[in-house]
């Protein structure tokens, strides 16, 4: 069920699973990557009373690079309300580019503490350890 389209992001309800889907189309600036977070988290909330095993789904493959201070901001900001809203899961979809995989690795090595998280090149692996 697609929730927010835009330029730079698709978010979506993949009922299957579950999970919130973000899909990341192009690089985007720090505002419109935050917005897009927090969207996210909106819709967590307002999904969660229906999908008890609620979880992430994150396709990063064609963002580029996402700034430290970006990372860091979701670290410190949206992962804990995540967590407190019941989230357990969150899985990514890495880029190709070596930039891109080091990011992400990244992210997971400030952020891995607070909710269970892992790294994919497909969707269907990615999907498969999160309805696990």
């Amino acid at each position: 069920m697609l929730l927010l389209e835009n330029e730079y992001v698709k978010l979506s309800l993949d009922e299957n699973v579950p999970c919130i889907e973000w899909v990341g189309k192009k690089f985007m600036p720090s505002g419109v990557f935050r917005e897009s977070e927090e969207k996210c988290l909106e819709y967590y909330h307002k999904f969660k009373e229906m999908y008890a095993k609620l979880q992430w789904f994150v396709d990063a493959r064609e963002i580029g690079s996402v700034s430290p201070e970006d990372q860091q901001w979701v670290v410190e900001n949206i992962l804990p309300k995540f967590a407190s809203a019941g989230l357990q899961k969150e899985v990514f979809v890495v880029p190709e580019s070596a930039l891109g995989k080091m990011v992400i690795k990244n992210y997971i090595a400030k952020a891995g503490e607070i909710i269970a998280m892992n790294v994919f090149d497909n969707v269907g692996a990615a999907k498969k350890w999160l309805g696990g």
